[in-house]
């Protein structure tokens, strides 16, 4: 008799699966991920701060802020956090409701320095009340992530909230869109791309990772008709104009990245495991010279997707299966050939240029399985 096949009957669980990318220094990264999502609140800030996973190295930390009804008025006056990452506002964000006297705002720190586990948030007038979502990027552009802006302020009473619109001008990018509703928020809306991260505080958190230039907008359900004002940036991809020769990914190939390939080769620097199979020798300094002398960059960067996810609640869980497609929603292939026993896998065989979805299971020691996870998404550069 052939292996009995797990049946996916229901068991209780808590997965959350979240598409991450293994550290690397100084190259561009494989993809745009969501490292982590964290909601706090409703709460009295800054007298409450938001606690958060530790942070890594250069990945872009998002902030967004919603008033409760009476903080209108309210404006940001800081952010900050404990491993003294610098944040500021994404531009002009700051989206109003005058008919609820309420707000949104989204902040964001660029370049992240890792360790950071707690974050605080300080309106003004201080002691106000709301809600914050906190969100985590790798794969943006280090230095000047954001593309586009766009806000909506007062907008006319409705259970179908549309949120604000950007036209995005580069292929791969990052939407995080915030709602301040009066009917409370149940979910994104059916058919509309945007991943739901929280609905905390009955407000709408989204964010969805774009893979073509277009304009993306989030629409949420709520339970009840109410107005509300939303708030959306886009973050842009790291740059790869350069390819594997741009290590420091400002889109081009010139002296800085020859003296960054010099230090690794000396051992100054570390030499990132997807750079040529993480070799940082004499060869890797010579493919960088050809290249800022605009003979091409023949290093090549080796892609890969990290995935995180919280263990489940169940009792007698044995492990994990990993399943993926090129579509969203499926069907999905299992990537597992064993039942994955910790709570994170890393899938090596994903090509330049594809967009991938997973989701994960949870199978007991009766070798039942749970319903799929919720689906995380990854999109691979084509370089």
């Amino acid at each position: 008799m052939g292996a009995k096949l797990p049946s996916r009957s229901r068991i209780q669980r808590s997965l959350v699966l979240i598409a991450g990318l293994l550290s690397c220094s100084l190259v561009a990264e494989a993809q745009i991920s969501l490292v982590h999502v964290t909601s706090c609140g409703p709460q009295t800030f800054p007298a409450a701060t938001c606690t958060i996973p530790s942070t890594g190295s250069g990945n872009v930390l998002v902030a967004a802020w919603a008033s409760e009804n009476g903080g209108g008025g309210t404006t940001i006056a800081s952010i900050t956090d404990n491993a003294g990452n610098l944040y500021a506002e994404a531009g002009s964000a700051r989206a109003i409701d005058a008919a609820a006297n309420a707000m949104a705002d989204i902040w964001y720190a660029a370049n992240s320095v890792a360790g950071a586990t707690v974050v605080t948030i300080t309106p003004s007038p201080s002691g106000t009340a709301g809600t914050a979502v906190i969100w985590e990027f790798s794969g943006l552009e280090r230095y000047t992530p954001i593309d586009q802006t766009a806000v909506l302020n007062s907008q006319p009473a409705t259970t179908t909230p549309v949120g604000a619109s950007v036209a995005t001008t580069s292929p791969a990018e990052v939407i995080v869109s915030v709602a301040n509703v009066q009917g409370t928020v149940t979910g994104i809306s059916s058919g509309n791309s945007f991943s739901s991260d929280s609905t905390a505080g009955g407000e709408g958190w989204a964010h969805f990772i774009a893979s073509s230039t277009g304009t993306y907008a989030s629409k949420w359900t709520t339970s009840t008709s109410g107005t509300f004002c939303s708030t959306a940036v886009s973050f842009v991809a790291a740059s790869t104009g350069g390819g594997a020769c741009d290590l420091n990914q400002d889109g081009n190939v010139n002296v800085v990245d020859v003296q960054l390939a010099v230090n690794m080769d000396l051992g100054l620097l570390s030499c990132p495991a997807t750079i040529d199979g993480g070799v940082c020798g004499a060869t890797l300094v010579q493919q960088v010279v050809n290249a800022a002398l605009g003979e091409g960059c023949s290093a090549t960067i080796s892609h890969s997707v990290s995935l995180n996810w919280t263990a489940s609640a169940s009792a007698s869980i044995a492990g994990y299966n990993v399943y993926r497609s090129t579509t969203s929603g499926g069907p999905y292939s299992q990537l597992n050939s064993s039942l994955v026993t910790s709570t994170s896998y890393s899938d090596g065989s994903v090509a330049a240029g594809q967009t991938y979805y997973y989701v994960t299971t949870a199978v007991d020691t009766s070798n039942n399985q749970s319903a799929y996870s919720n689906q995380a998404q990854a999109a691979v550069p084509s370089t």
